[in-house]
C-alpha cells in the first residue's frame, strides 16, 4: 500500500514567516490531511507556529486560515479538507483586515 502524498502551498505573514524563516513553502502531507493537521507538520519547521495557532481544537482567535480564497471559519474550521494543490494563507486576523 502506498501513501499518496499531496502538496500545499502555504503562505505565512507577520510573525509566523519569521518563525518559519519563509513566507511561502510547500509542504507535503498525507492524503486526507485538514487544516489542523497541516498547522501540526508546520511544528516540524518551529514547534512555535503550532503552539500560536491552536488552542486546543479551535484555532487562536486572533488568526485567519484562508484555503483557496476562503476562510475556513466558512468551512468546517480546523477541519477543512485539504487537496493537492492547495493554496493556504495563515496570517493575524489584524493583518488581514
Amino acid at each position: 500500500m502506498y501513501l499518496i502524498i499531496m502538496r500545499v502551498r502555504v503562505i505565512l505573514s507577520a510573525n509566523l514567516h519569521e518563525l518559519a524563516n519563509a513566507i511561502n513553502i510547500t509542504v507535503q502531507v498525507p492524503d486526507g490531511s485538514t487544516v489542523k493537521d497541516l498547522i501540526i507538520r508546520l511544528g516540524e519547521l518551529n514547534p512555535e507556529i503550532p503552539k500560536i495557532l491552536l488552542r486546543g481544537n479551535e484555532l487562536n482567535e486572533n488568526y485567519v486560515v484562508i484555503v483557496n480564497g476562503r476562510d475556513i471559519h466558512w468551512l468546517r474550521g480546523l477541519l477543512t479538507g485539504l487537496n493537492d494543490g492547495d493554496e493556504v494563507l495563515i496570517a493575524p486576523k489584524a493583518f488581514i483586515s
